[in-house]
């Protein structure tokens, strides 16, 4: 079994219990890829304990810090009595710039891909008792942290296990929103683009089931696909005809925010396909 050692960073651990008798734990992570001082709430399930392994779920976030303006997934996830549910660890992280979950072409302090990949995780498996492998990562988030849960898996598939998008613009092509500060350039973008990458990648997502894509409300009214459609049913033909086997279910038109009515359905789908394969030993 592998494990990925911390980098010199500056960490800070508080603790309090939440309202609802959750033990969420905060680190306070100073990096050399973030402007200053990020929060990573973690919350264990109620019976945790250090002599088994847990999975671990990264809640991604699609604000930065940990505004609330479309709701607060750790908080939900603490609602839904997930964690305990499914017995994992679940993580949120925060940003300084809002998330896109890319690595800037030439700002070593924006690197939102490379935060998650070699501080957070790292110090999620130095500090808690996880699988420690790719079976034990699952990336679940919708909108901007729809495109990021996918975006990151298609780029590092031997690191990220499985990955839950919800509503989420996958098939950007172009700078939207806030995209630009993030990658810095449209040749740093393609780096991360999934539209790009599933072809390249097709043939590690075709041994099993890894990726789950559910429902829409927003991405193909407010900025269409290519093609004029909406980017969860343009995705899912897309994966198909590169014969990479998901999890679809395109029924869950919900408010577009962190929400019972698509996480329970979502997580649940995804829970399923990592506990298919229960093999610890990548």
């Amino acid at each position: 079994m592998r494990r990925y050692s911390v980098p010199a960073a500056v960490v800070c651990l508080l603790s309090w219990s939440c309202a609802f008798g959750g033990d969420v734990r905060i680190h306070v992570l100073q990096s050399e890829y973030q402007n200053g001082k990020q929060e990573i709430r973690v919350l264990l399930p109620d019976d945790y304990r250090a002599d088994r392994r847990y999975r671990v779920l990264y809640v991604l976030p699609v604000e930065k810090g940990f505004q609330q303006r479309y709701g607060y997934g750790l908080g939900v996830i603490e609602r839904m009595n997930a964690h305990n549910r499914y017995d994992v660890i679940a993580v949120q992280m925060g940003f300084e710039k809002v998330p896109w979950y890319g690595d800037h072409v030439s700002d070593s302090k924006t690197r939102q891909a490379g935060y998650l990949k070699e501080f957070v995780v790292p110090l999620i498996e130095d500090r808690y008792s996880t699988l420690g492998t790719r079976e034990g990562r699952l990336l679940f988030g919708f909108s901007k942290s729809g495109w990021g849960a996918f975006s990151l898996i298609l780029k590092y598939p031997e690191f990220f296990g499985y990955a839950a998008a919800w509503d989420a613009p996958i098939l950007f092509t172009e700078f939207h929103l806030s995209m630009e500060p993030v990658y810095g350039s449209p040749e740093q973008l393609a780096r991360y683009r999934p539209d790009l990458l599933i072809p390249k990648s097709k043939t590690v997502f075709q041994e099993k089931p890894r990726l789950v894509l559910a429902g829409e409300t927003s991405w193909g009214k407010a900025i269409p696909t290519a093609n004029g459609g909406s980017h969860t049913v343009e995705t899912h033909k897309l994966l198909k005809r590169h014969q990479i086997k998901h999890h679809y279910d395109n029924r869950l038109g919900v408010p577009h925010r962190w929400d019972p009515a698509w996480m329970e359905p979502t997580l649940e789908a995804l829970m399923r396909l990592a506990k298919r394969n229960r093999s610890i030993s990548r």
